[in-house]
């Protein structure tokens, strides 16, 4: 963990789980196998501490209303005893209390009082008196969270819904859970023992270190450079009157009649790729450039964060090819600038050392024609501030948007 990455963290780490989509506690426990922890500021943790105390109560308003809707629904197979015969008789049961003038039938009877909804009103009262106290203790303003991440006003509904909802079950015990629990509850013990365990949950990184044993969300540097870049482009879209929308996973910029869609790691519909050998499905084929601006001709940004020259030259020849699949308006490498001594493998390492000299030389920003189109290489580097970052971008972006 170099100063660079320390940068990365603080600018924009608060926000690494929401850009990678992670929504509910079961995705947030695939994200468990770090192995070395990093070091986070104070805010950045509690931040993630915050939206953490979200996903946990979502996760388990929602298990709340599963559940409400298994308790109208659910029969459970049972023996019922009477006068009457009201169901299929059971002889072996009838036997021992045929001479008291009553009979063992088969029966299906409402599971409305199924012992599994005591156990979830017991966690959902439990995780209400948590995270009430958890998040009494850390103060998130909205004025502090971008628009396109605000999560705050959702959280205050979701807890007040919790607040109603774990109302409704009866009291209950606790007990571990078990394979045969229906999917609702299981699902409502992974939220209550996050919310036990959260300030044990830390971030990490992925390394051939040894695993340590503690709770560590992996991060990906390469993912949170990505987001830096998009943060930049979105507060670079604002300044020019666009309002940000999330709309389902991805997001849109709306200005007038204007609307760009802003889509990750994915291929676009602009795609030339039409065959491949006998091959039908041919999607995974195509390419997927890291973050595109869709309307009529996309615009492109292909983020590396290496500083090492033979990805970078990598990165070169990928918007080049780009250039020919998409027919960009703009196709941007970004990337933090290279380490300036370095073995060069080939005399592509050796121009793409001198192109990025170059780009130092006028302000982190080279352009080339390439195809007939408008390439960049521009440096975007975390450790610079967030206000001459943005004024590269506007230079590449001014003519475009």
């Amino acid at each position: 963990m170099n100063r660079r990455d320390r940068a990365l963290l603080k600018k924009v780490g608060s926000y690494y789980l929401q850009y990678k989509g992670i929504l509910d506690v079961e995705k947030l426990l695939s994200t468990f196998n770090g192995t070395e922890e990093v070091p986070l500021d104070d805010y950045t943790l509690s931040y993630i501490y915050y939206y953490l105390m979200y996903l946990i109560t979502a996760s388990v308003v929602r298990s709340a209303e599963d559940a409400k809707k298994s308790r109208l629904t659910y029969r459970e197979f049972s023996i019922e005893y009477s006068n009457d015969l009201y169901g299929e008789l059971n002889v072996d049961l009838s036997i021992p209390v045929y001479s008291m003038g009553l009979v063992a039938y088969h029966s299906f009877t409402e599971g409305y009082n199924a012992p599994e909804y005591g156990i979830l009103g017991y966690i959902t009262r439990r995780i209400y008196s948590i995270i009430k106290e958890k998040r009494s203790k850390i103060e998130v303003r909205k004025e502090q969270v971008p628009r396109y991440f605000n999560f705050l006003d959702d959280f205050d509904q979701t807890f007040s819904q919790l607040d109603k909802i774990k109302e409704e079950f009866p009291d209950g015990y606790f007990r571990d859970p078990s394979y045969t629990d229906p999917d609702w509850l299981l699902r409502a013990y992974k939220a209550y023992y996050t919310a036990k365990e959260l300030e044990e949950i830390k971030v990490g990184i992925r390394t051939p270190k040894r695993p340590i044993n503690k709770k560590l969300i992996k991060f990906i540097m390469w993912k949170l450079y990505e987001l830096y870049v998009f943060y930049l482009v979105v507060n670079y879209l604002e300044s020019k009157g666009y309002e940000i929308k999330k709309e389902e996973e991805k997001y849109i910029a709306i200005r007038g009649n204007r609307r760009l869609s802003i889509i990750f790691n994915a291929s676009l519909s602009q795609s030339s790729l039409r065959k491949v050998d006998y091959i039908e499905d041919i999607e995974k084929y195509k390419g997927r450039p890291d973050i595109s601006l869709v309307n009529e001709r996309p615009i492109i940004f292909e983020c590396k964060y290496s500083s090492k020259v033979s990805y970078i030259t990598m990165g070169r020849f990928k918007i080049m090819a780009y250039t020919y699949e998409y027919d960009p308006s703009l196709a941007v490498l970004v990337y933090p600038g290279l380490e300036i001594k370095q073995i060069n493998f080939d005399n592509e390492d050796e121009a793409t050392m001198e192109l990025d000299g170059i780009a130092r030389a006028k302000s982190g920003i080279l352009d080339f024609w390439y195809n007939s189109h408008l390439l960049y290489m521009i440096i975007i580097d975390p450790l610079e501030s967030d206000e001459n970052n943005l004024s590269k971008i506007d230079k590449i972006m001014k003519e475009h948007i």
